[in-house]
């Protein structure tokens, strides 16, 4: 029987989440955008393709946090505590805004808006779905490298976060 798989699942899982930009609020549900409001990307894209607001998911580690959980885990099942990380940029150009309640955001209202709100889907991406997959932790690190590119005219934040899952053979 082939091995579920656990990164592309974990991966794909939060690149949804982000696109619509759901998270849990203390009535429900929320979207802090629409998937018509900022695109997402699992890798960089080319540069003239980019379309903003973007966030974008770059897979760039797993095997981190990794865990012997020993070798009967029962009925003779063999496996470990895994890790995966992601770095997630966000970027907005001058011309990206997004209305928020009647209210235009743009340039740096817009970036820090997108900051807190991807933390909070970040934070609950709900792993439950992934039926094969045993979500156990997530280490977010928070928003760094925050700046403007004058250049490029592009507002930019990176962070980074890791997944642990027990990864079951």
């Amino acid at each position: 029987m082939p091995q579920p798989d656990h990164l592309n699942d974990i991966e794909r899982k939060l690149i949804d989440q982000l696109r619509t930009g759901t998270y849990i609020t203390a009535s429900g549900p929320a979207n802090a955008w629409s998937n018509t409001d900022v695109t997402v990307y699992g890798q960089f894209p080319e540069t003239a393709q980019v379309t903003y607001p973007a966030i974008i998911v770059e897979h760039i580690a797993n095997g981190l946090e990794t865990q012997f959980m020993g070798q009967d885990m029962g009925s003779a099942i063999k496996g470990e505590i895994y890790g995966i990380g992601f770095n997630i940029f966000i970027g907005v150009d001058k011309d990206s805004s997004i209305t928020v309640d009647g209210e235009v955001y743009k340039e740096r209202r817009l970036l820090n808006y997108l900051m807190l709100n991807c933390a909070n889907v970040l934070m609950d991406t709900d792993f439950s779905s992934i039926t094969t997959t045993q979500v156990l932790e997530r280490h977010y690190a928070g928003f760094r490298e925050i700046a403007y590119l004058p250049e490029l005219e592009i507002w930019t934040a990176r962070t980074n976060m890791i997944v642990t899952f027990k990864n079951q053979r």
